[in-house]
C-alpha cells in the first residue's frame, strides 16, 4: 500500500516561486544569470559587487583553505560604472514594481554609482543611504 505524502513534505519539494525556481543558487557572473530570469519576479535585491578600490582580495575558503583571490581593479571609474550599468540594468528589470534593491559599496565610487542607478530607476526612487560609522575598539 503506497503512503500518502504530508501536505507538508508536499510544500517542502513545491517551487516557492511561480516565476523563479527559488531552491537553486545560480552561479556565474550575474549578468549571464541575470538575462535568463522574467521581467519582474524579484522581490528584493541585495548585491554587494567589487568597489573599485584598485586592491587585489584574497581569501582563504572553507575546511581546506583554498586560496580564492579576484581583482577589484578597473582602468577608471567611467570603466567601472560602465562594468555596473548592464547588471543594475537587468537587476532593474527583474526586480518588482513593488521590489526593494539595495546596493552596497564605498566611498570609492558611490556617489557615481548613485548617479547611475538615478538614471536607471527614476530620481525620484532613491529612498535612504545606509551609513556605517567605523571606531576603533573602545
Amino acid at each position: 500500500m503506497a503512503r500518502k505524502k504530508s501536505s507538508a513534505q508536499t510544500r517542502a519539494r513545491a517551487k516557492p516561486s511561480a516565476l523563479v525556481d527559488t531552491r537553486i543558487i545560480y552561479c556565474g557572473d550575474n549578468l549571464v544569470q541575470l538575462r535568463k530570469l522574467p521581467d519582474g519576479c524579484v522581490d528584493l535585491i541585495y548585491i554587494d559587487p567589487p568597489f573599485n578600490s584598485n586592491r587585489i582580495y584574497e581569501v582563504f575558503w572553507g575546511e581546506t583553505k583554498e586560496k580564492r583571490a579576484f581583482e577589484d581593479r578597473h582602468a577608471s571609474t567611467q570603466a567601472y560604472i560602465e562594468f555596473m550599468r548592464p547588471r543594475c540594468l537587468e537587476l532593474h528589470r527583474v526586480l518588482k514594481k513593488t521590489g526593494s534593491f539595495y546596493f552596497h559599496c564605498d566611498w570609492h565610487a558611490a556617489h557615481y554609482v548613485k548617479v547611475m542607478l538615478d538614471q536607471l530607476f527614476g530620481e525620484n526612487q532613491f529612498r535612504n543611504e545606509i551609513i556605517w560609522l567605523r571606531t576603533s575598539g573602545r
